[in-house]
């Protein structure tokens, strides 16, 4: 396999020394800029993720570093604190401020587990120097002096996380997801065609528009004045506990919604009721002074289509959008993510061990890294450690020792026999010494070859195994982790669902409850008319705030000669929701509500039919009690000239008489 070639832009961790440094380093306060560590998975030169890509983006905010998986990796895992390692193809921020050191979640671990995951690792990466790099100050320098040139420019685009802008000097400049709401896809804060403004990086060419963005109490009156009482509206859920549900209206503005308003059920767990991050319809419902309250338990989605959320910017998209169901994903469509929760490490990490203890054990055999054991059949006294390299004795050797020169190699064992002397009086080779000794020295080489040639295949053998179950394991890891994100997925639609239906229950429980009442513990007046305007004073009192009753009086209006009597016999309406909706046609909210579908009558069932109009000059209307309902019930009233009302009927859909 070849090497990879890594720019010089990005460094790449060759030793076990440079390992141990790099981690030494990352944990040393003081550090300017972000590191991307990037790990190659077992068996590979080359990580999945396009290390030049990454490092062209981050360019001037953070060091790429590539580590390989094996001893390399292993060397900086024991180095690291637990949970923040990398290795096996995973990759990871690590920030300048060392929170993650404590708390490992704030580096989250991102898994590539082919080629094909290269994108989107790649974007989180970015995403998350981005993050790190705006929270340090290194990119979005805010607007500090009046000196500061402003840049102008209208949305051409967005893709993903970035928005192209063209700016009005005819250049070009992106604007970044992290740069402007990091809780917020940036397609809900930017529409194409949007003018924005900010400061512009003339050397990245980013374009910084916090500076646009509206504060919290802005954002408050907004939703005031968007957000009628009565009005369903969309909301983010923030955050659950056992008594409450915290849903966000906007960024920012966020309301506590008590388990009362949220189900009538004291066995239901409001954590599995609500997902963090799901986007929910709630109605408002009256709060005092200039408060903000939700309730979830009256919203009937099919019949109160939800107001659509507020924009951030002028002109831009709707910062929340209704979840439409999501179907169960299939095999292979939640990899997405899948390794990046704390704890998919551990799994790793015995396969990491394994490879690194095979790694450890064929390096030691093959790769020379002491002496080899002395030949088994040539004791000799001990001799001065010979380079790894060895080599059988020449002739040349021989003859040296003989004339009493260095002795490249240790002696060769004595061979016995009779000793003889020369004219000195020391004992001579006999004749074929020097043959027999280059004998012996061959074949105590030639053991020594053969016994490490058989280590070495032994440790090539367990190597092999030792990364195809390395392999294994890891495409385990990916099979398990894409199982947990699609029971994740499950586990979130079925909340959802549940708390529908326990919704659903809780509305036909009323239903029922009203329908099975009593009438005279509900009553009280006598004459039907005096009963029903009670009532009706009672929801408007109820439903519009104090700061807001001068500006939304009940209308004047008169009962028609059907009206109690169609009250009485249409069946299968509550008489709360008539009153309610009753309320919101005599404040003049009624078209407003999309859910009522007000729109007048006409005279047949052709959209050219003529509206139907009394001789005094009195306007026929139609509005919704309920949608989606077989036979769904529909409220008749006409409006008089000078503003007045008078309430015809309640009748069934297909009942067009006024």
């Amino acid at each position: 396999m070849t090497e990879a070639h890594v720019s010089a832009r990005v460094r790449r961790v060759a030793s076990e020394d440079e390992a141990r440094d790099l981690a030494a380093a990352l944990q040393r306060p003081g550090r300017e800029r972000p590191v991307v560590v990037i790990s190659t998975p077992a068996g590979h030169d080359a990580p999945f993720v396009d290390p030049q890509r990454v490092a062209e983006d981050v360019d001037g905010l953070a060091e790429v570093v590539v580590i390989p998986t094996g001893d390399v990796s292993w060397a900086f895992s024991s180095g690291m604190p637990p949970d923040t390692q990398v290795y096996g193809g995973a990759s990871r921020v690590y920030g300048t401020d060392l929170e993650w050191v404590h708390h490992p979640r704030r580096s989250p671990l991102h898994f590539a587990y082919s080629p094909d995951e290269d994108a989107r690792v790649h974007d989180r990466l970015v995403g998350d120097v981005m993050r790190l790099a705006v929270r340090t100050g290194l990119v979005g320098a805010s607007r500090t002096t009046p000196c500061t040139p402003v840049t102008h420019g209208t949305v051409l685009g967005l893709l993903g996380s970035r928005a192209l802008v063209s700016t009005d000097d005819g250049g070009q400049a992106t604007v970044a997801e992290e740069l402007v709401l990091p809780d917020v896809p940036l397609g809900r804060v930017l529409a194409p065609g949007m003018r924005v403004t900010g400061v512009l990086d003339p050397a990245r060419r980013l374009l910084d528009i916090r500076g646009m963005l509206p504060d919290a109490a802005t954002l408050r009156r907004t939703v005031h004045a968007a957000y009628r009482v009565g009005r369903a509206v969309l909301g983010r859920v923030e955050a659950i506990d056992d008594d409450a549900v915290r849903i966000a209206l906007a960024p920012g503005v966020v309301v506590r919604v008590r388990r009362p308003q949220v189900t009538g059920n004291d066995l239901d767990s409001l954590r599995d009721l609500f997902t963090p991050g799901e986007v929910v319809a709630a109605r408002r419902s009256p709060a005092p002074l200039e408060g903000l309250a939700l309730r979830l338990d009256d919203v009937d989605e099919d019949a109160d289509a939800p107001v659509p959320a507020i924009a951030l910017l002028e002109g831009g998209p709707p910062w929340l959008v209704a979840e439409e169901e999501v179907a169960d994903p299939g095999p292979g469509a939640g990899a997405a993510g899948d390794g990046e929760r704390d704890g998919a490490g551990a799994v790793d990490g015995g396969a990491e061990a394994g490879a690194t203890a095979g790694d450890g054990g064929a390096e030691a055999a093959g790769g020379g890294a002491g002496p080899p054991p002395a030949p088994p059949a040539a004791p000799a006294p001990p001799a001065a450690p010979a380079p790894p390299a060895r080599r059988a004795p020449t002739p040349g050797d021989l003859a040296a020792r003989r004339a009493g020169g260095p002795d490249p190699l240790p002696p060769p064992a004595p061979v016995p026999g009779p000793p003889e002397t020369s004219g000195g009086g020391q004992a001579a080779d006999p004749p074929g010494k020097a043959a027999r000794d280059l004998s012996l020295s061959l074949d105590a080489a030639k053991a020594q070859v053969a016994a490490l040639a058989k280590e070495l295949l032994d440790d090539k053998v367990k190597r092999h195994q030792v990364e195809l179950e390395v392999d294994r394991l890891v495409a385990r890891v990916g099979d398990l982790t894409e199982r947990l994100d699609r029971a994740e997925r499950r586990a979130e639609q079925q909340a959802t669902a549940l708390r529908k239906a326990r919704q659903d229950a809780a509305r036909l429980r009323r239903r029922l409850g009203d329908a099975g009442d009593d009438l005279t513990e509900e009553r009280w007046f006598l004459d039907e008319e005096e009963q029903l305007r009670f009532e009706v004073l009672t929801e408007w009192a109820r439903t519009v705030p104090a700061a807001e009753k001068a500006d939304r009086p009940l209308a004047p209006y008169t009962l028609g000669p059907r009206f109690l009597t169609s009250l009485t016999d249409v069946e299968g309406v509550s008489r709360e929701r008539v009153v309610w909706t009753l309320v919101m046609v005599l404040t003049g909210l009624a078209p407003e509500m999309n859910g009522l579908q007000t729109h007048r009558l006409r005279g047949g069932a052709g959209g050219d039919d003529p509206p139907r109009q009394r001789e005094d000059g009195a306007l026929c209307w139609r509005v919704a009690l309920q949608v989606n309902t077989p036979s769904a019930r529909r409220l008749h009233y006409w409006r008089l000239p000078g503003g007045a009302y008078e309430l015809s009927r309640v009748v069934l859909h297909d009942d067009m008489e006024p």
